[in-house]
């Protein structure tokens, strides 16, 4: 059963990881400026290049530090989260899965970031609120993998403490 879980937990992270890479490059090939509404009023898809980290930190940085620095953290981090993975695998429970999802949106924008110099977004969710639309920051599936599993994670930690 424990290596059938480790596959399973592989396959996810591959079929993730096209799915991430497949729809970025499906946006690289549209227009520059490109926008198309989904659900109008709160959903539109964009072609969007984040230079920074979330919510475009450290975007106004230089290029070559920028670019070096973000890699090697996020590097870095994702070594951390595999050595978690790998002692985490065989075990019950939905930390290993989680993991799995945050290895996936790492590798996703590592190879963006390694690849273009920036990472590619394209979901934008927003509200439009007395006259007034709020945009949620362009993200992509690399990140929504990340974001849900630390949530998630954190929910879960906060659950057995």
């Amino acid at each position: 059963m424990t290596k059938s879980r480790t596959w399973q937990q592989l396959t996810l992270f591959a079929l993730l990881l096209a799915a991430d890479q497949l729809s970025k490059w499906w946006i690289e090939q549209q227009l520059p400026f490109f926008h198309q509404t989904v659900i109008a009023g709160c959903f539109d898809l964009v072609r969007a290049h984040n230079f920074g980290v979330a919510f475009s930190l450290f975007a106004d940085w230089s290029n070559q530090w920028r670019t070096t620095l973000l890699l090697g953290v996020t590097i870095g981090i994702a070594g951390a989260v595999s050595l978690w993975w790998w002692q985490e695998r065989h075990r019950a429970g939905i930390t290993s899965w989680l993991l799995i999802l945050i290895l996936t949106g790492a590798a996703g924008n590592i190879w963006d970031r390694i690849q273009f110099g920036y990472v590619v977004d394209f979901v934008d969710w927003y509200v439009t609120w007395n006259g007034a639309t709020y945009h949620w920051p362009a993200f992509n599936i690399a990140d929504a993998c990340i974001s849900v599993s630390v949530v998630v994670l954190l929910l879960v930690s906060l659950k057995k403490g």
